[in-house]
């Protein structure tokens, strides 16, 4: 894994405060009072309201025709069962074609750039921006499962654990947290950061709260957010949660009760944006209007096979370059790869593929290539 600094020119200011689309893609929803902060004390009730207010407008949009049914995804389940539950076999000669980096632990204490992000594993990225740090999705665990016993298990191991970060003095200030799937959310890695940074933010999406303050404990610093809200952790630093082609499930009978949320991140010069998960969707255009143009990205590629299953739901390679369009983005990375045994296709197709996907849009290969 390793790290990739930036610098690029800046980008068009947006206005400050609540933003709320007025496009045919997002729904004028009226925003919630009061404002995201670390008082801010919503209802149950109206945190549920919103919510599901949330999923009819992601119902409306058309790509969620292609969401699997219940038993397209238990057929799935059958017929591969054996892949999904044991540990996976991947090629002989990973360590060559997919070869570990060790840390620059001087680079990530004197960043080079006032954006500097390093890819983690999966979804999991450290991005420091102007001497703020923050960790997106953090998963460190061997497995992505509700139990470290089954479920999908790590081929390649994450660039740094919890305690090289404090080992190495490198204080986080703030963990983004897209929604609530065991790839993207994982307890004991939530535990361990928690204790290692008890005066950390967690920002996380509408509803979210609720498992943080009954699975980890009530005294964190929390900030749930609506999509287009934004939070100001720190003056020079401005997040805002974005609307995104997903769904949220954690334990089978909870789905969709929480948000999902991708987050753009402004600061003083850059401008970098997180989606979480997502599949393609039309209104991907309608974002990089309004929050382009982004100076880097990173943009999901991995978890996509069989397509009738997760084209809903996660973008391959192919639409990630589209994405990278869509959203204005001046430079990706990708993610959502090389970790985990999620989906069917082969462990490097998805790096393939992109490099494919690049030259085939005439890109420069620079603007969006493999970390390794």
């Amino acid at each position: 894994m390793e790290s990739t600094a930036l610098n690029a020119p800046i980008p068009s200011a947006a206005a400050a405060g609540v933003v709320m689309n007025s496009g045919d893609y997002f729904l004028d929803l009226p925003p919630l009072e009061p404002v995201p902060s670390l008082e801010r004390n919503l209802s149950s009730k109206l945190i549920n309201r919103r919510v599901a207010e949330r999923v009819k407008e992601r119902n409306r949009w058309p790509e969620i025709a292609f969401f699997p049914g219940a038993l397209q995804f238990l057929r799935y389940l059958c017929r591969n069962f054996r892949d999904i539950v044991t540990d996976f076999k991947v090629q002989d000669n990973l360590d060559q074609v997919f070869p570990l980096k060790e840390m620059d632990w001087k680079i990530l204490k004197e960043p080079t750039s006032s954006l500097q992000v390093t890819w983690v594993g999966h979804a999991s990225l450290l991005v420091q921006m102007n001497g703020f740090n923050m960790l997106t999705d953090p998963v460190f665990s061997k497995r992505c499962s509700g139990v470290q016993f089954a479920g999908p298990k790590r081929y390649r191991p994450p660039a740094f654990f919890v305690q090289d970060l404090v080992d190495n003095h490198i204080h986080v200030h703030a963990i983004l947290i897209s929604h609530n799937h065991y790839d993207h959310l994982d307890y004991q890695s939530i535990v361990d950061l928690s204790k290692a940074f008890p005066e950390a933010t967690f920002i996380v999406p509408l509803g979210l709260q609720a498992w943080f303050e009954r699975y980890v404990r009530k005294n964190l610093n929390i900030v749930q957010m609506d999509w287009f809200e934004r939070y100001a952790p720190v003056a020079k630093i401005q997040i805002t949660a974005i609307p995104m082609c997903h769904w949220s499930n954690r334990f089978g009978w909870d789905r969709d009760k929480s948000l999902w949320c991708g987050f753009v991140i402004k600061g003083p010069s850059k401008t970098f944006l997180f989606p979480g998960d997502t599949g393609w969707f039309e209104g991907l255009y309608e974002l990089g209007k309004r929050f382009g143009p982004i100076d880097m990205a990173a943009l999901p590629i991995g978890a996509y096979e069989p397509q009738v299953l997760m084209r809903a739901s996660h973008t391959n390679p192919e639409e990630g370059v589209e994405m990278m369009n869509a959203l204005k983005v001046k430079r990706a990375v990708p993610i959502h790869w090389g970790t985990f045994p999620l989906t069917l296709e082969p462990v490097m197709e998805p790096r393939e593929r992109l490099v494919n996907a690049v030259k085939a849009a005439n890109l420069d290969p620079s603007v969006f290539a493999p970390w390794l």
